[in-house]
């Protein structure tokens, strides 16, 4: 009896310090991998701060052109750090789609927003472009009317889970995936082309992609917008006018309303990746240079 009671005692003791040094084993690993966050959370602030300056640096300039041949375009290749690795990149998100254009006190603005989603959502085959738009637009504005072909509350409440819509200006245009009639496949197909900025916005042509352009006018198909980028110079237009000679332009004349057209930019997205030991960050940062240049949102993993 007292052999078998030293042997229960010496197992149970095995057991116990097996199970501290696992225990001890995870809080050592727990803490590493958040000491690991932490850093590269600061690495990936540091290059926030890089992003800004290379804005500063871009706005003194004085350009009259915002393009895809600047040094903002060039971002940051990946870079060898101790321990880790940082990277960045630009994205001028004039060169999209406002979705909160839907909600702009001027009725121009709003009539060139309706049309244009309403193409960008027929190129991406969606059932009824028309009502999408509606939907996005009562998901928007801050009244409770459904509109024709919309959604409000009563339609969202149907949802398993309920929500409610949201009433107010997009932060994220991945919001767009709660908006009634939008499926994760639509998303995918317009989620390059759009965006959700603070206010009103006109769309740059030196940065806008094919897709974006052909939604400028209803005679614009995509091969002609893909024409237009492909032609397009590499230090961009100068001015409205400058791209008005573009034959493919010429050629539709006045069906092209020029008024919410730009050269220029104020907001960019910042995206940069830090990898240090075992952690990764992908920070988004939302830059305004409407002023000074600030950060104006951030987001961890997407947009």
């Amino acid at each position: 009896m007292a052999l078998i009671t030293v042997i229960l005692v010496t197992s149970l003791v095995a057991m116990l310090a097996v199970s501290m040094s696992f225990a001890q084993h995870v809080a050592m690993r727990r803490t590493a991998n958040l000491l690991d966050g932490d850093r590269a959370m600061v690495l990936a602030l540091g290059l926030e701060e890089w992003g800004r300056q290379v804005l500063i640096r871009d706005n003194k300039n004085g350009g009259v052109s915002d393009n895809l041949g600047e040094n903002w375009a060039m971002g940051l290749p990946p870079t060898a750090v101790d321990n880790g690795m940082v990277s960045g990149s630009f994205i001028d998100l004039q060169g999209r789609i406002n979705l909160n254009n839907l909600v702009s006190q001027d009725a121009d603005e709003i009539a060139k927003a309706e049309l244009m989603l309403t193409q960008l959502f027929d190129y991406c085959e969606a059932d009824n472009g028309a009502d999408l738009v509606q939907a996005v637009a009562d998901w928007l504005d801050a009244d409770l009317n459904t509109r024709p072909g919309g959604a409000e509350d009563n339609e969202y409440l149907l949802h398993d889970p309920p929500y409610l819509a949201a009433n107010r200006p997009m932060i994220s245009p991945s919001e767009l995936l709660l908006v009634e009639g939008v499926t994760p496949e639509l998303y995918l197909c317009v989620k390059d082309h759009v965006t959700a900025l603070p206010s009103p916005t006109k769309i740059n042509i030196n940065t806008a992609d094919p897709v974006v352009i052909s939604t400028l006018s209803p005679q614009l198909s995509i091969e002609d917008g893909e024409e237009i980028v492909r032609d397009r110079p590499d230090d961009g237009y100068k001015d409205i006018n400058e791209f008005l000679t573009h034959p493919r332009v010429v050629a539709i004349g006045s069906a092209m309303k020029t008024d919410g057209l730009i050269t220029t930019s104020d907001y960019f997205m910042a995206q940069e990746r830090a990898v240090f030991g075992k952690a990764e960050i992908e920070l988004n940062s939302l830059f305004s240079r409407k002023r000074l240049v600030e950060v104006v949102r951030r987001s961890i993993g997407t947009y």
